[in-house]
C-alpha cells in the first residue's frame, strides 16, 4: 500500500477534476428520481470504451485553460432536468464514503454519519494523469486510485480485483483521504436540503469510535452540516441548516466575521474583493451577551449573570478555571474593567470545550466537561491540565484561533485600560491594531483574522466605493444596506476561502490533510442581478488566485445554473446538458463560451416556447388567434387588439401583428400602431 499511496500523493496538487458519474441500473428510484442508467461526463478528459472510463490522450480544454490548478465545468437544464439528482448523488456517495473513512478518528461533537441504502454508482475523478473513482453498490463501497483499489464493508464478485479489509488503521485511512478530495457545496435555495424531503431513506448503519448501530429514523443530510467535524468528513454544506432551516441573522454574523479579515487583506494590497467597493472602516462595539448565551451553566445555577461573573472572579485558586488563566498568563480580579474578566471566562469556556471536542486533542478528553470550570483539580491532574493549555498554545489552526485572539485582546486591553476608546468598550480595527504596537502590520488572512478582536465583539462593516460620482462625497455604506444581490455574491464567495483556509491550516501528519477542492455552486444565480452573473466566474477565479490558493491545493468548480451570462465563460466541453434526467449530445448544440446570450438561452435551457413571458405569449397568440376569425366576430374587439399590438416590444413580432391588423381591418393606409411607452 505504502508504495502505491507515495506516488498518489505526489500528484494531489496537480490538475484536479470530477470527470463524471455513472448510474446503475440497480440505483432506488427515489434516489436516482429522473436519471437514466449510464454516464454522465461532466468535461471530455476520460472517455468511455466498451463500458470502461479510461483518461482521453487529448484533454479539451487545456489544464490551465481557466488558469494553474483550476477546473470549472457546468450543469444545465431547466427545472426537473436532473441537475440536483446528479448533485445529491454525489453527495450520497461521499456520504456513505466518509462512513468508512473516518471511522477510526474521533468526532465527538460532530453527528454520527449514516449508510444510505439504495446507493448504486460510481464517481469518478482525476488528478494530474491519474484516474480515481468512488463505487457503491449498495454496502459495498470501493475506492481506486491509479493501480490502488480497496474496498470496505462487503465484498462484491464484481469488483474481484478490489483489496478488501475489514479493518484499516487509521494511518492507512488517512492515506486513502489524501487521494481523495474535500467538497464544499453551496445553496441558498429555502426549497433545497429540507431534512423532511430526504425522511423516506433508509439511513441504517452507523459507526463511530464510541459506538455502531442501526438507526432506521435517522436522516442523513443533517450530518453533512457539521460543525466541530475539523473537517474530516470529505464534505460539507452550506449555509447550515437546522431541521431544515437556516438562520439568517447567524449566517449573517459568519460572514461578517469572514468577510472582516478578507476586505482588510485585500484594502492592503490595493485591490477589490467586492467589484466597485473597499473596505472603510470595521468598528466594534462590546457585547458580553453573545458570549453569555452560549455559556449557559449560569443558567443552571438560577443566577444572572453579572452575579455569576462576581462568582467565578472569586474561584478557589485551585479551580480548574483559576489554574487554566494560571497557564495562560492571566487572573481575574474585582478591580479590573468588565471586558478583562469576560475574556478570562472565554479562555476557561474555550480551553475546556476544545478539549471535548477536537481530534487532535483526544488525550484531554476527560477535561473536556465545561460544567466543571469552578471544580478543585486533583493533583494527578494537575500536570495534564497545564499541558493542555501548553498544547493549545503551540496548536496554530483554526481550532485555537478564538484562543489567540482573546489573548491578543487582553494584552491590548493592559496597555489601553486608561485611553479614552477603552473607557466605554468601543474601537475602530485601525484604533485597535494600532494599540497592539506591532512591529508589522499583519499581512495576508491568517494573520489578519489572528490580530482581530475576539468574538464577544458585535461590529460592523463600512464600505465605500472606489469611483465615486463627480462633486458627490464618498460615504461610508454599511455591509447590511448594500443589496440583496450584493451580499449573496459576498456571502457566497467568503464562504470558500474560510472552509479553503481552514482545511489548508491543518498540518498534523495525524490528520486528514485534504489538498484538492471539489467546490459545488448549485443555483448560484439566486439573487443575482445579470451583471454579478457575468462576472461570476471571472470573479471567482481572480479570488482564488488573487489569494494564492491554487498554489497549496488544486480545485474542481461544478456550477450547476440556469444563467446563460455563467454559462457564456464556460468551453462546450465542459457543460453537462440534461434534459428530463437524460444527457443530451452536444453535436445538438452551439459552443455557449463567448457566444450570443439569447442563443445560449434558448439552446442550453430548452425554451421551446422564446424568450417572452408566458402571459405575454398567450396574450399574442390570442391576437393571431382572434385576426384569423372573421370580421364580424371580432369588430367589437378591433380597439382591445389594436392596444395588445401596440403594447408588444419586439419590433419585428409588432410588425407581424401590425400587418396581420390593417389586412383584417383593411387599413394598409394606416400608419403603424405606435409602440407605447412606459411613463
Amino acid at each position: 500500500m505504502k508504495k502505491n499511496t507515495k506516488k498518489s500523493i505526489k500528484e494531489t496538487n496537480q490538475q484536479f477534476s470530477i470527470v463524471g458519474l455513472y448510474v446503475d441500473r440497480e440505483c432506488d428510484n427515489h434516489i436516482r428520481k429522473n436519471l437514466e442508467d449510464g454516464y454522465y461526463l461532466f468535461n471530455e478528459w476520460c472517455e468511455v470504451k466498451e463500458g470502461i472510463v479510461q483518461i482521453s490522450d487529448h484533454r479539451q480544454p487545456e489544464d490551465n485553460f481557466f488558469g494553474s490548478n483550476i477546473s470549472i465545468q457546468a450543469i444545465v437544464g431547466k427545472n426537473g432536468s436532473g441537475k440536483s439528482s446528479i448533485l445529491e448523488l454525489m453527495y450520497r456517495m461521499i456520504n456513505n464514503f466518509a462512513l468508512h473513512l473516518v471511522k477510526k478518528q474521533k468526532r465527538r461533537a460532530a453527528k454520527v454519519i449514516y449508510h444510505i441504502e439504495g446507493v448504486h454508482s460510481d464517481l469518478y475523478f482525476v488528478k494530474g494523469n491519474t484516474l480515481g473513482s468512488l463505487i457503491c453498490r449498495g454496502e459495498f463501497i470501493g475506492f481506486s486510485f491509479g493501480n490502488y483499489k480497496i474496498s470496505f464493508s462487503k465484498e462484491n464478485a464484481k469488483f474481484s480485483d478490489f483489496t478488501f479489509y475489514e479493518e484499516l488503521k487509521n494511518e492507512e485511512l488517512i492515506e486513502i483521504a489524501k487521494m481523495f478530495f474535500y467538497s464544499i457545496v453551496t445553496n441558498y435555495s429555502l426549497q433545497s436540503f429540507i431534512d423532511f424531503d430526504y425522511k423516506t431513506e433508509c439511513s441504517t448503519q452507523f459507526n463511530t469510535n464510541e459506538k455502531s448501530g442501526i438507526d432506521s429514523s435517522a436522516i442523513w443530510i443533517n450530518s453533512l452540516f457539521h460543525k466541530n467535524d475539523g473537517y474530516l468528513t470529505p464534505i460539507v454544506l452550506n449555509p447550515y441548516r437546522h431541521n431544515g432551516t437556516i438562520d439568517l441573522r447567524k449566517e449573517y454574523q459568519l460572514t461578517n466575521s469572514r468577510l472582516s479579515s478578507i476586505l482588510i487583506e485585500s484594502k492592503r494590497n490595493k485591490r477589490q474583493f467586492i467589484e466597485g467597493y473597499q473596505l472603510n472602516t470595521i468598528e466594534y462595539t462590546y457585547e458580553p451577551l453573545l458570549f453569555s448565551k452560549k455559556f449557559a451553566y449560569w443558567k443552571k445555577k438560577d443566577a444572572n449573570f453579572d452575579d455569576f461573573i462576581k462568582k467565578f472572579i472569586n474561584l478557589d485558586k485551585q479551580s480548574f478555571a483559576s489554574l487554566i488563566l494560571k497557564e495562560y498568563g492571566w487572573e481575574t480580579s474585582p478591580s479590573q474593567l468588565e471586558p478583562h474578566n469576560i475574556s478570562c471566562l472565554y479562555l476557561v469556556y474555550k480551553t475546556l470545550s476544545i478539549a471535548s471536542k477536537y481530534p487532535s486533542f483526544d488525550k484531554f478528553e476527560r477535561f473536556g466537561d465545561i460544567n466543571k470550570f469552578e471544580d478543585i483539580v486533583e493533583e494527578k491532574d494537575n500536570i495534564d491540565l497545564i499541558a493542555l493549555v501548553k498544547e493549545i498554545k503551540k496548536h496554530k489552526s483554526h481550532i485555537t484561533l478564538k484562543i489567540r485572539q482573546t489573548l491578543k485582546y487582553l494584552d491590548w486591553s493592559s496597555k489601553t485600560s486608561e485611553s479614552p476608546p477603552h473607557l466605554n468598550f468601543d474601537f475602530s480595527y485601525d484604533e485597535y491594531i494600532e494599540g497592539l504596537a506591532l512591529n508589522k502590520q499583519p499581512k495576508g488572512l491568517d494573520d489578519i483574522t489572528e490580530h482581530l478582536p475576539p468574538p464577544f465583539f458585535s461590529f460592523n462593516i463600512k464600505l465605500e466605493k472606489t469611483e465615486n460620482e463627480e462633486g458627490k462625497p464618498n460615504k461610508p455604506i454599511l455591509f447590511q444596506r448594500m443589496s440583496s444581490g450584493e451580499r449573496q455574491f459576498i456571502y457566497t464567495m467568503s464562504t470558500f476561502v474560510y472552509h479553503i483556509k481552514n482545511i489548508l491550516s491543518i498540518q498534523q501528519s495525524n490528520r486528514v490533510r485534504y489538498r484538492s477542492i471539489n467546490l459545488i455552486l448549485d443555483e448560484v444565480e439566486l439573487c443575482f442581478h445579470p451583471e454579478y452573473q457575468r462576472l461570476f466566474v471571472d470573479s471567482l477565479i481572480r479570488t482564488i488566485q488573487r489569494l494564492k490558493l491554487n498554489t497549496h491545493c488544486s480545485f474542481n468548480i461544478i456550477i450547476a445554473t440556469h444563467s446563460p451570462f455563467v454559462l457564456s465563460d464556460i468551453p462546450m466541453c465542459n457543460i453537462l446538458h440534461l434534459k428530463n434526467g437524460i444527457l443530451q449530445s452536444k453535436e445538438q448544440f452551439k459552443n455557449p463560451f463567448g457566444a450570443n446570450i439569447n442563443d445560449i438561452l434558448y439552446q442550453s435551457f430548452f425554451l421551446e416556447n422564446g424568450f417572452i413571458g408566458e402571459y405575454a405569449r398567450k396574450k399574442i397568440l390570442k391576437v393571431i388567434g382572434q385576426l384569423n376569425k372573421p370580421l364580424q366576430s371580432i369588430i367589437d374587439e378591433k380597439e382591445n387588439i389594436k392596444e395588445t399590438i401596440s403594447f408588444v416590444g419586439e419590433p419585428l413580432i409588432q410588425k407581424q401583428l401590425q400587418s396581420l391588423y390593417n389586412e383584417k381591418f383593411n387599413l394598409q393606409d394606416e400608419k403603424d400602431i405606435k409602440f407605447k411607452k412606459r411613463t
